[in-house]
């Protein structure tokens, strides 16, 4: 049928997530047509129409994770080397079960933030031809560090020309946002946090970017890359794990959005999976990067909330943002309404509103009773299809 209705007790509606009880939502293909009470379905004449009641669960937007990679399976043992090693085969397999993953928990939109061989810009494109199954993906296509710098993700540049050249590439493959990796990922055993680019390669990436619409988003823990990444009108800080006071003032005065990712050093689960040095940097920092993370959300930046490849596991993020001190709504928006901003798409997606993608999920209990609820996903509807139903009748 063309059109779908669902009714729920509750239903949580536009960029403010309103509570509307006993609620339906009217769906014409891929998009939403109206948010009305369910009393109020008789004005609807005329209208063929499938009706899915999902009683007591909850009606939400469907999930955005800010901060994933797929090439990265956080339940994998020393995930973060086997990128070392890994052919393009193996990190595809890896990326199409995090698909799967994901979209379980009710993510509807993943932001890609750099992979391997443009493994996120191809399975973007075979999503929308809906050859395989998973989140609509919004990609960085190849990251780009510094030759010097660490990690295993980005690809090393050195000089604002080789900056420029793979910003031209991922341009020509239509990413959707382009990623530097700035800083390294843990705090450094003593002095300043370093920066593996410098002022003038991130300003040819953000020049190159801005002229085509296309935003920059910064893996940056603070110091001076913190400092050169507003120098140079960087849109998204990523992580922020090591930031001080006079960088904060600094970033109420900006206009840049922060994607924090809090589980990296607050979810113990994911220490198994780590190597036995990167354990240690975990637990040696975890209460320093807490701090620095509660003085962020106590001066009121806009952030995100992504779960950096821990697929399927974005309502913990929602958790840890409460801890460390989010107000619950705004922990919520963090990967609804306020993460759609982040993706240049908040005319799109994010919210339950009139001519808005049809992306929604039900849940087993409200999330502003308790967030728990987020991890109890029951029903995803994308794009006006039936991805998941565990609510179907025996």
């Amino acid at each position: 049928m063309e059109y779908k209705i669902l009714k729920s007790k509750k239903v949580y509606y536009g960029k403010n997530l309103d509570l509307l009880k006993n609620g339906a939502i009217l769906i014409k293909k891929d998009k939403i047509v109206k948010i009305i009470e369910e009393k109020d379905l008789s004005q609807i004449q005329d209208l063929s129409a499938e009706i899915m009641d999902l009683g007591d669960l909850t009606i939400m937007p469907g999930l955005i994770d800010c901060h994933s990679h797929l090439n990265i399976d956080a339940n994998i043992p020393e995930h973060l080397e086997l990128l070392a090693w890994s052919n393009e085969c193996e990190l595809t397999l890896i990326s199409v079960k995090a698909l799967e993953e994901n979209v379980k928990a009710g993510i509807t939109t993943l932001r890609c933030l750099g992979d391997k061989f443009y493994t996120d810009v191809t399975l973007k494109n075979k999503i929308l031809k809906n050859e395989i199954l998973g989140p609509d993906i919004l990609s960085a296509g190849l990251g780009m560090k510094g030759l010097h710098g660490s990690g295993y993700i980005g690809y090393p540049h050195c000089g604002k020309e080789e900056i420029r050249k793979t910003v031209r590439e991922n341009l020509k493959r239509k990413v959707d946002t382009l990623k530097l990796f700035i800083t390294p990922g843990q705090l450094p055993e003593s002095g300043e946090i370093p920066s593996y680019l410098s002022l003038e390669e991130i300003e040819v990436a953000v020049e190159e970017g801005k002229r085509v619409g296309i935003p920059v988003a910064a893996h940056c823990i603070g110091g001076e890359g913190l400092k050169n990444c507003l120098k140079a009108g960087v849109q998204v800080l990523e992580h922020l794990y090591g930031v001080n006071d006079d960088e904060i003032e600094l970033l109420k005065d900006s206009k840049v959005w922060l994607d924090l990712t809090p589980g990296i050093f607050m979810d113990s689960t994911r220490e198994e999976f780590l190597s036995e040095n990167n354990i240690k940097a975990i637990q040696k920092n975890k209460d320093k990067v807490s701090a620095a993370m509660k003085k962020i959300i106590a001066a009121n930046i806009p952030f995100t909330l992504g779960t950096d490849a821990y697929h399927g596991k974005l309502y913990k993020e929602v958790l840890y943002a409460i801890e460390l001190g989010a107000d619950i709504k705004d922990a919520i928006k963090a990967i609804t309404s306020n993460a759609a901003k982040v993706c240049n798409q908040d005319n799109l997606i994010g919210s339950l509103s009139e001519n808005y993608l049809a992306n929604i999920i039900a849940i087993d209990g409200d999330p502003f009773e308790n967030p728990v609820a987020l991890s109890k996903v029951k029903f995803v509807l994308k794009r006006g299809e039936v991805l998941i139903n565990n609510i179907k009748e025996s």
